[in-house]
């Protein structure tokens, strides 16, 4: 009998659970709401305020009807609306419309603008929301105070009476207009103000795959601001709103939009066409900002460049601010250009000496049959020394020293690549001071690198190309080979002429790394560099190794 009774309860219940939980609406109000916090429930003086409204259905297999009614107290004034019907009352105003919730889940939302009047008093006030629908209602009552500013009136001085102006007509508008800025606001000062550079998209593909990271991700680079705009906002009236931003280019002489920007998230990833769809649709930059209720408010927004269709030259970059029927339009001149820095130039060069050097492989060969056995296990145990006291320090403890000097350890390390590198170097010179020396040492070294350490790679082959190539034509040309006795005097003119070429290498190889990497060394600092690494350290180990060289060529001839 039990069991029965068990079974039946269960049966009712079965039954019972679609009627029970079927349907449901939530209504969410907020006043005044902001982006930035929702919870302030507070107005100052005449300023305009949003009303949030969020219904929500669920579980409903129908779509439902339902009517939305506002009621103001009085001294609150509604911005009109068209989808929206005030009704004015003795007591204040009804604003009210009718929504279509979508079947199963749906939501309608809005903002409404509402503004107090300059003659509404301190105090608390109450706006009553009704939601209704065929066989239920939603109540919501949203309590907040209003703070009164004497300030909205003031005095003015014109044709020699004084004037009283209602400060609370003033509205909110653009202050200024910076750019480009970095993510925090800061001005960028590597950066010429009022230019934007902009990616060349026929070197992107080869800078990734000359730094191993293969074929390029137009999605991520398209993805990625190409500069930042700071906007000075002014809210004389302390109003809180949700505005939209919008910027785009136009043509500095005839007026009309032009090209180039667009929105973020529209890249293809299957087609690598960069941004596709809706790109030429709208050539604008967007985005929503909100005023929270202070006088003066900063944002910084994100320009997004579409690199296929950007044209270089001078625009205005005209920016609108809009929203609730108000716009405000300021235009800035700007250049947008393609960074074409010396990195340019320091990449053809690398790839002049590596072909200089591939067509110059016979000699090198030439070269070993001159030195015979004796001189080929002597550059062998130079460029072994040269790896095994400066390559491996370097390397192991290149680290560290970046940690505690940050971007000065390359002075220090720079005393073993520069003062010890050309001791050797000038050493090995002072005992066969033959062309190719040079080059088979640092073709050694860069193996022995390669083998230890795993660099084998691009921008280390164009590395040493470039010593290779610069260091033999400045002994060439300054007749080092071919110079019957090397004098102190001469030697020294030798030094220095090897310091000025190192300090071009350095300049070379910094320019480089700033085009594959994407670093940046202010002029100061690769200017210290060439001066202490390249010409100082380069000059005192090069004479150095004149007297070390000297010594060792008296103990191999005795």
């Amino acid at each position: 009998m039990q069991r029965r009774i068990f079974l039946w309860l269960m049966l009712c219940l079965v039954l019972t659970c679609p009627t029970v939980f079927a349907g449901g609406v939530n209504l969410e109000a907020v006043y005044p709401y902001s982006l930035e916090h929702k919870d302030i429930h507070k107005t100052m003086g005449g300023s305009t305020n949003p009303l949030y409204l969020n219904i929500e259905s669920f579980d409903d297999p129908n779509p439902q009807k339902v009517k939305v009614e506002i009621t103001l107290p009085a001294g609150m004034l509604f911005n009109a609306d068209k989808d929206w019907q005030e009704i004015k009352t003795a007591s204040g105003s009804i604003i009210q419309r009718e929504w279509l919730l979508p079947a199963d889940y749906g939501q309608n939302f809005d903002l409404l603008y509402l503004r107090a009047d300059t003659g509404l008093r301190d105090g608390s006030y109450k706006i009553a929301i009704k939601v209704s629908g065929k066989d239920w209602e939603e109540h919501k009552l949203i309590s907040f105070e209003h703070e009164s500013d004497e300030s909205n009136i003031i005095t003015a001085i014109g044709n020699g009476e004084d004037v009283v102006l209602d400060k609370s007509k003033f509205n909110w508008y653009i202050q200024s207009i910076t750019l480009p800025v970095d993510n925090l606001g800061n001005k960028d000062d590597r950066i010429k103000a009022g230019t934007i550079y902009i990616k060349d998209t026929a070197l992107e593909s080869f800078r990734n795959r000359m730094t191993g990271d293969g074929a390029t991700n137009w999605a991520a680079v398209f993805n990625h601001p190409a500069a930042h705009l700071l906007l000075e906002m002014r809210n004389p009236q302390q109003d809180i709103r949700i505005l939209k931003f919008r910027a785009e280019l136009v043509d500095k002489y005839t007026g009309e939009p032009a090209i180039g920007l667009c929105t973020a998230s529209q890249s293809d990833n299957e087609t690598e066409q960069g941004w596709g769809g809706l790109a030429g649709s709208d050539d604008a930059s967007t985005a929503m900002i909100s005023l929270d209720g202070k006088k003066s408010q900063s944002f910084i927004l994100p320009l997004y460049v579409d690199y296929f269709r950007a044209v270089e030259g001078e625009y205005n970059l005209k920016v609108t601010v809009f929203g609730n029927g108000q716009e405000k339009i300021q235009e800035v001149p700007i250049t947008i250009a393609k960074k074409r820095s010396m990195g340019l130039f320091a990449v053809g060069f690398s790839f002049c000496c590596l072909l200089l050097v591939c067509l110059t492989i016979g000699k090198l060969k030439k070269c070993i049959f001159n030195i015979g056995a004796k001189g080929a296990i002597t550059i062998a145990l130079f460029a072994a020394v040269a790896f095994g006291s400066i390559v491996v320090p370097t390397t192991l403890l290149g680290d560290l020293l970046q940690v505690v000097l940050g971007p000065f350890s390359g002075l220090v390390t720079g005393i073993l690549n520069g003062v010890l590198l050309y001791l050797l170097v000038m050493s090995l010179l002072v005992i066969y001071r033959k062309p190719g020396i040079v080059a088979l040492m640092f073709l050694l070294k860069w193996m022995l690198a390669g083998l230890m350490f795993g660099r084998f790679t691009p921008l280390g082959v164009l590395s040493y190309m470039v010593y290779i190539v610069v260091l033999e034509s400045t002994l060439y040309l300054s007749g080092f080979y071919t110079k019957k006795e090397l004098t102190a005097g001469y030697i020294l003119l030798v030094s220095v002429l090897i310091g000025v070429a190192d300090a071009f290498i350095t300049m070379i190889n910094l320019e480089q790394r700033m085009f594959f990497y994407r670093l940046y060394y202010a002029d100061w600092y690769i200017g210290l560099y060439m001066l202490i690494n390249g010409l100082l350290y380069s000059s005192i180990g090069s004479w150095l190794g004149y007297k070390v060289g000297t010594k060792l060529q008296q103990v191999m001839g005795e």
